[in-house]
């Protein structure tokens, strides 16, 4: 996790202070900052010899926002990469929701045993699948909105601001999401009645 932090919010956020205090315009300083998360998940396939939907998901939205900054010459473009991914991420919630098991039901398994268990409930409990379905649906939810508030926040603030604060945000957030998901969901299944 901490390494994740350094090559994907710290070396960006140094590269573009360095870059432009030498006078290297926004997009471009940037773009440059984004060739350390690319490079991450480049040699994590190499060494995995398999890439993992989350860094195929962030690949191409940070391919797709430096190709877009770069030829619109945008900061926005270059700054909107996360919201991106974060929004890409709900909406994976929320389209899941229209399956037969949502996104949630799978991520709370931890193994083989659990994933029993859990199969087990969903076809014997009724509240057990509306847990499921809401912690699903406030995923969704919270991702959309904190993607679309990163978005309001990129014009308002200094980018040598936005860049800290964005990382900040997202792994409060994330952090939030997660403790609340695991309280409510524990407090909720343990309420229903076996």
């Amino acid at each position: 996790m901490l390494m994740d932090l350094i090559v994907s919010a710290a070396l960006p956020y140094a590269a573009f202070l360095i870059l432009s205090s030498h006078g290297v315009s926004t997009v471009t300083a940037l773009a440059i900052g984004a060739i350390f998360p690319i490079a991450s998940i480049i040699v994590a396939f190499a060494r995995e010899r398999r890439i993992q939907a989350i860094g195929l998901l962030t690949l191409s939205a940070t391919v797709v926002s430096v190709i877009t900054s770069l030829y619109f010459q945008s900061p926005y473009l270059a700054l909107a990469k996360a919201s991106l991914i974060t929004g890409c991420i709900g909406l994976v919630f929320g389209l899941s929701l229209m399956a037969p098991r949502p996104l949630v039901f799978y991520l709370s398994s931890k193994d083989a045993q659990s994933r029993e268990v859990n199969e087990t409930r969903w076809q014997t409990i009724p509240g057990y699948r509306r847990v499921m379905r809401f912690i699903t649906a406030v995923w969704c939810v919270g991702l959309l909105g904190e993607a679309g508030f990163r978005l309001v926040l990129i014009p308002l603030l200094p980018i040598e601001i936005f860049l800290p604060l964005s990382e900040v945000m997202w792994i409060g957030f994330f952090a939030l999401l997660m403790a609340w998901s695991y309280r409510y969901g524990r407090s909720q299944i343990a309420k229903i009645p076996a």
